[in-house]
C-alpha cells in the first residue's frame, strides 16, 4: 500500500501487484575521453537523478463501475506537476517525494475490474520521517547522521545581530539578523522574518550534516531550530 497526497491507495480500491521493479538512482556525471589518456575522465555534477517507478495495480469496485473510480484516481494523481509526500508501506520509517510523471495506463477487464499502471517520478533521496520535524537545539548538541549521505537541513535562527554557528568543522556565519532568519540548505534559500530573501546576511556556504557526529555550538542570546532531513538513497 502507498499513500500520496494524504490518500491511501487502498481507499481508492487499488491492490498492488507483488511483482515490482526498483530502480536505483543514477549519479549525474559525464564521461570524457581525453586524447593520449587511457580510459575516461569522470565529470561529476554533484547530484543524483530522480528515478521512475511504475506501480502495477488491480482495481476492484463493488457499487460503481470502474470508469467512475478511474476518473477519481486520475483527479487524485494527475491534477498538478508538483512533488508530494509519498509513503510506502514496505519502508514505513521514510518519507519519499514523488510526482505523477505520465498519465496512468488502464486496462478495463470487467465492469468492476481493471488493471492500472501508475508511473511515478521519485526524488532520489528518501527522508527519515522523524527527522522532518523541527527541533530546538542548544549549544553542544550532537546530531548523529547514521546514513552515508550528507543531509541538507533547514536551520532557523531567532535573535538579532551577528550569529556564528559551528556545525562540526563547518561555520554558518550570519550578520545583521533581524528577529529571525531561515536557511534551507537543500533549496539554497535564505529568508528573513518577513518572508523576503536575505542572502546578503549570510557570509558562508550552506552547511550539511555529514555522516557521523555533528556537534552544534553557538554563542549569544539566540535560539536555533533545526530540521535535520536525514536521508538515504531510494
Amino acid at each position: 500500500m502507498f499513500t500520496y497526497k494524504g490518500i491511501r491507495s487502498s481507499d481508492m480500491g487499488l491492490q498492488i501487484d507483488g511483482n515490482l521493479t526498483f530502480e536505483a538512482p543514477r549519479r549525474d556525471m559525464n564521461l570524457v575521453s581525453v586524447a593520449g589518456r587511457d580510459g575516461d575522465v569522470v565529470m561529476d555534477n554533484g547530484r543524483y537523478e530522480s528515478v521512475t517507478r511504475t506501480i502495477n495495480c488491480r482495481l476492484k469496485t463493488t457499487n460503481e463501475n470502474v470508469e467512475s473510480v478511474i476518473n477519481r484516481i486520475h483527479n487524485w494523481l494527475a491534477t498538478d506537476v508538483n512533488f508530494h509526500d509519498f509513503h510506502w508501506s514496505g519502508d514505513s520509517d521514510f518519507t519519499y517525494k514523488a510526482m505523477v510523471e505520465n498519465p496512468s495506463r488502464t486496462q478495463r477487464v470487467l465492469s468492476k475490474l481493471a488493471r492500472i499502471a501508475l508511473k511515478f517520478r521519485i526524488h532520489p533521496i528518501k527522508y527519515l520521517t522523524s527527522s522532518l520535524n523541527e527541533r530546538e537545539v542548544v549549544s553542544d548538541t550532537n546530531i548523529a547522521n547514521q546514513f552515508s549521505l550528507s543531509a541538507k537541513p533547514i536551520i532557523r535562527v531567532v535573535g538579532n545581530g551577528n550569529v556564528v554557528i559551528n556545525i562540526g568543522s563547518q561555520i554558518l556565519d550570519l550578520r545583521n539578523v533581524l528577529h529571525e532568519i531561515t536557511i534551507d540548505c537543500e533549496t539554497m534559500t535564505v529568508v528573513g522574518h518577513d518572508g523576503n530573501a536575505e542572502f546578503a546576511k549570510m557570509y558562508s556556504t550552506f552547511p550539511e550534516l555529514r555522516p557521523g557526529n555533528n556537534v552544534i555550538t553557538f554563542d549569544g542570546d539566540v535560539q536555533v531550530f533545526i530540521t535535520s532531513r536525514l536521508g538515504a538513497l531510494v
